[in-house]
């Protein structure tokens, strides 16, 4: 499938308004690739032609399933492993002095595998330290597609394979009909709703930790600081921020501090 470069400078103002993701100059074959699926299924020849059919249908889902195809991307368990590292050995230890619930925000859970890395490492907390510790965890995405499979928690192996250690699989998941699902506990644990971080997400409520990994790079310069302004907004005071390793605070937020443990870097809600 070919896209004409008038097609592609359409294509970018309607996906950057509909879902605030700005593609870069040079993501012609990315949008071409990504489509290219849905425009069979749609029996539609040109983008030009999907991006017609979505103004003369505006309350249909097509818009949710352009959004799908784009944000879809390879998600791993554990990623960042210092991150979940620094979780479990030190983090959850240091907010638990008071006793007091903690509450942690997954704001681009993708299918699933962020969140619940992020639950498994606090039964690992538990099981090290032989301390009780009671953590809500909010899981958002844009994607329904994904918030399927992460609500249900089944994944096949090859998903499983991508980062989570065979202890941990056979610890924590059994066997369904479609794959291996993650176990109650977990999925209690964790809450999942649709979110785009454009909206307002201040009745998430006010959280212990963030993470919102490998998601701002997909926004430009000031949308992404709007995002990030709000999100230090819904953290409590000395909250914790991970981003992925690749991602900086820019300079222009303020109220945040910056954290290194080894391999580890967050940001700390000052």
């Amino acid at each position: 499938m070919s896209i004409t470069a008038q097609e592609f400078q359409h294509f970018r103002k309607f996906l950057k308004r509909s879902s605030g993701i700005a593609l870069a100059d040079n993501k012609q074959y990315l949008v071409s690739n990504r489509l290219r699926p849905l425009l069979k299924e749609m029996g539609l020849d040109r983008v030009s032609d999907l991006l017609a059919m979505i103004a003369a249908m505006p309350t249909c889902d097509l818009t949710a399933k352009v959004i799908d195809a784009m944000t879809t991307n390879e998600t791993f368990w554990f990623r960042d492993t210092s991150h979940f590292q620094y979780l479990e050995t030190k983090l959850l230890a240091m907010l638990s002095k008071k006793g007091a619930p903690l509450s942690v925000w997954s704001a681009a859970c993708s299918s699933g595998q962020e969140p619940y890395s992020i639950s498994l490492s606090v039964d690992k907390y538990i099981k090290a330290s032989g301390k009780q510790v009671k953590v809500s965890i909010t899981a958002t995405d844009l994607s329904d597609k994904t918030l399927r499979q992460a609500k249900q928690g089944i994944y096949a192996d090859m998903e499983l394979s991508r980062g989570l250690p065979n202890e941990l699989q056979r610890e924590h998941f059994s066997g369904v009909r479609d794959g291996l699902q993650i176990s109650p506990r977990h999925r209690a644990r964790t809450s999942f709703r649709k979110l785009n971080l454009l909206d307002n997400f201040s009745t998430l409520g006010q959280f212990d930790i963030v993470f919102c990994r490998n998601v701002l790079l997909y926004f430009a310069g000031p949308t992404k600081l709007d995002i990030l302004n709000r999100i230090v907004n819904v953290m409590k005071p000395g909250a914790y921020l991970f981003l992925s390793s690749s991602e900086i605070i820019p300079s222009e937020i303020n109220g945040l501090e910056t954290i290194r443990d080894a391999t580890c870097k967050c940001y700390r809600k000052i």
